[in-house]
């Protein structure tokens, strides 16, 4: 993945704390012991996979405006499960960071866009998350983000949320076997 010419982390070290770290035992919304203020992290180069594997959507998207850069926004943007979900992680110490324009409005535009199409929207608080919909934000309560989802909407517009429970830490879901689970309403359901 190239990154645009004129994105660069520079001061902005965000993903340092909101992103749990399992190699580091750093938990999620806590400053990681290795960063210092004004210099980074201080030992990139030899930094976790986990770290090396996250993209900031902010560096990569040339469309983000600067108004998104995640220090200035309190947000940082990321794909995982394959670019299926787009997950925007709000700052704890700012946890309506999300709810606030243009970010909130980038949410709902992107949900608009790939609602039924194999993408999902979500906004995220330390372990709390909500899906994002089209018209509305459903708030799905605390869950492990590494937990399959799915989501249908029936015809009087009501909107249900299935989640597969966390498995324990370094175990990950089989992505045919969570498929059959979800699609036969395993786990935790929740509507909106």
């Amino acid at each position: 993945m190239s990154t645009p010419p004129d994105r660069q982390c520079g001061s902005c070290s965000l993903c340092c704390k909101i992103l749990r770290v399992d190699e580091l035992d750093k938990p999620m919304g806590q400053w990681c012991g290795h960063f210092k203020s004004g210099q980074g992290c201080s030992i990139h180069g030899s930094h976790p996979q986990s770290c090396r594997n996250y993209h900031c959507m902010w560096i990569i998207s040339p469309t983000m405006p600067q108004s998104a850069r995640p220090d200035r926004s309190k947000v940082m943007f990321s794909l995982d499960d394959d670019g299926r979900r787009i997950i925007a992680r709000a700052d704890p110490d700012f946890p309506d960071a999300w709810r606030q324009n243009p970010i909130h409005g980038q949410l709902r535009a992107w949900a608009g866009a790939y609602w039924f199409k194999g993408r999902s929207i979500w906004a995220m608080v330390g372990k709390r998350m909500w899906l994002i919909a089209p018209d509305r934000d459903i708030d799905i309560g605390e869950t492990d983000e590494r937990s399959p989802t799915s989501y249908t909407q029936g015809p009087t517009g009501r909107i249900q949320v299935t989640i597969l429970p966390p498995l324990p830490q370094g175990e990950d879901y089989d992505s045919e076997k969570a498929q059959a689970q979800l699609a036969a309403g395993d786990g935790r359901v929740v509507f909106g």
